[in-house]
This record gives structure tokens, C-alpha cells and sequence, in this order.
């Protein structure tokens, strides 16, 4: 195992450091004596029970449905291919300009950085040539193993963890990224303080989630109670999201992108092409006169 990777890595409970057992393949924390796998040359790093009061969360309903929310994800990595592009071109030119406008935020000295929540690891895919170090994290060990098969390379490292447990060391990564995730956490405040601690001095989160998405519900056939489409628990705003930041963050910005109207209009895709500063500027004019976007992105600096 890399030994700089290794040097980043901490038991998820206790934040002490593991050393490498490379008979057994298994990062071991000596004080307590707890083993974790490592799958095709992954490290699981998730405690056997998930964390209290967050294991088990009540979503948006008169009934108080049970959300597992590791459960849910690892299934949902089993039946969801994200390495699989869209074939809508009007939801893909969105989501290209999502991933630019993210990109855009990454500083260029940037060395570490972590993709929480990784998905189909674009992030890894546009960072990793560049020479960047990214760790493709998931709480499924689907998708991070996937990454890694799919994106080999001595700058790629792909972790299997809960970022309510991160097992990350304190002030170890210049970036974090978390896009599309915080719309699915029940407790988003704990979400951006556990990042928050895991960022450099100097460093920069970038969490994107849908702007004023207005949730929809339907009527689960197994449970026979409301179900959130998408798994999403919350809906946020430029002003709302700022309540759950932590009070010792004091740097932060937010900035809506993506317009709707642009969309449909088409306009995202005949000005595909256009440079993505010129883009920015069209979409910043277009939310003064229509506040409809697809997206909204908190940038929080340490």
C-alpha cells in the first residue's frame, strides 16, 4: 500500500493511526486490535455498527418511515451503474457545465484531494492526468473498486467509508468535493463539519447540490409509506444551506449556476462550445432576470 495514502488514513471511530498487515491484507489499529479489509486493493474503513442517532433517520412523513442509510447506499451501488452517461443531450451539457464549473474551483497547487460520494469517479478521470491525487470515496465498495479497475494509476486511490465516520487525519486534504451528496444526509450540519475538519488550512470544500428542488413523494409499494424520489431528504437554497454551517466557518460563498430557462430554451446546447467564464456570465444574467437553476454550489475556504 502507498505509503502517503496509508500516512492519511485513520481508524473511523477513534482517529488513530493503522498500520498495513500485508499477510492478512488488512489495515489493523494496534490499541484495540480492530482489522479492516482491503478489497481489491480498497480499504474498508467502516465501523460494524453505523453511527448513533444518523443509522436510523426519519424522513419527511406523518409515519416516521426508517431510512438505513448504508444499506440503502450499498444497494443502490449495486443496482445503479454511474459510470453510465446520460443519453438526454440537454442533461448532459448540464452536468458538463456542473463538472467544469467544479473543476474551475480547484486550485492548481492542489495535491490530495477527496471525492466524497464518487459515483462513476469523473472527478478522479479529469484530475488524475493532471497529476493530482484524488481518493475516489464511497460508502459502497462498489463504486470505488470500479473506479480504481476503470482509472488505474499511482495518483488514483479509492476509499470504502461513511463521512459521518470519515477516516480521514485532521487537516490532511487540500480539496474536498462533494457533489450531489448532501440532499441524501439527514444531518447536514455533521456532513460539513466532519469535512470541514479533514480540509488543510488554506483549503477548499466544493458541495454542489439542486437548487430549490421542489421534492416529490410517492407511495412505496413495500412499506406502504411516503417515499422522497431520489433519496432526497432536503431541499436547499443560497440562504438556507448556510444554517447548517458550523459557527468556527467563517469563509464561505455561494453562487447559483445552471439556469433552466437556458435549458429550455436549448441554449445549452448551442453554446456548448462557449468558453466556460462566457458561459458564466450568460447564466449570472439569465438568474437576475429568471431565479430558476438546476444547481447551487457552497464553497466553504479554511
Amino acid at each position: 500500500m502507498d505509503s502517503q495514502y496509508l500516512d492519511l488514513l485513520v481508524h473511523p471511530v477513534n482517529k488513530l493511526a493503522l498500520k498495513f498487515d500485508g499477510v492478512n491484507n488488512q489495515l489493523v489499529e494496534e490499541s484495540t486490535g480492530d482489522c479492516f479489509s482491503i478489497k481489491e486493493g480498497v480499504p474498508v474503513l467502516l465501523s460494524k455498527i453505523a453511527p448513533k442517532n444518523i443509522s436510523k433517520t426519519e424522513i419527511h412523513n406523518s409515519e416516521g418511515t426508517q431510512f438505513e442509510y448504508r444499506a440503502h447506499y450499498q444497494n443502490d451501488a449495486e443496482l445503479f451503474d454511474y459510470t453510465a452517461e446520460t443519453k438526454d443531450p440537454l442533461e448532459k451539457a448540464e452536468i458538463q457545465r456542473l463538472h467544469q464549473n467544479i473543476l474551475a474551483e480547484v486550485p492548481k497547487n492542489a495535491s490530495w484531494i477527496l471525492d466524497v460520494g464518487t459515483g462513476g469517479a469523473w472527478l478522479a478521470k479529469n484530475l488524475v492526468p493532471l497529476g493530482k491525487n484524488v481518493i475516489s470515496m464511497d460508502i459502497s465498495e462498489k463504486n470505488p473498486i470500479r473506479a480504481i479497475k476503470n482509472l488505474p494509476s499511482s495518483h488514483h486511490f479509492a476509499l470504502v467509508a461513511d463521512v459521518f465516520e470519515l477516516p480521514i487525519k485532521d487537516n490532511a486534504m487540500d480539496v474536498i468535493v462533494a457533489s450531489e451528496i448532501i440532499e441524501h444526509l439527514s444531518q447536514p450540519g455533521v456532513f460539513i463539519a466532519a469535512l470541514y475538519k479533514a480540509l488543510k488550512p488554506g483549503g477548499k470544500i466544493i458541495i454542489t447540490t439542486p437548487y430549490n428542488e421542489t421534492i416529490q413523494y410517492s407511495q412505496c409499494i413495500h412499506c406502504n409509506h411516503l417515499t422522497p424520489q431520489n433519496a432526497h431528504l432536503h431541499s436547499f437554497t443560497e440562504y438556507s444551506i448556510l444554517k447548517f454551517l458550523p459557527e468556527n466557518i467563517k469563509s464561505y460563498q455561494t453562487k447559483i449556476i445552471n439556469n433552466k430557462i437556458l435549458a429550455k430554451l436549448r441554449l445549452q446546447l448551442i453554446l456548448k462550445g462557449l468558453p466556460l467564464p462566457l458561459w458564466n456570465i450568460v447564466d449570472k444574467i439569465s438568474n437576475k432576470i429568471i431565479k430558476k437553476s438546476f444547481r447551487l454550489m457552497l464553497i466553504i475556504k479554511k
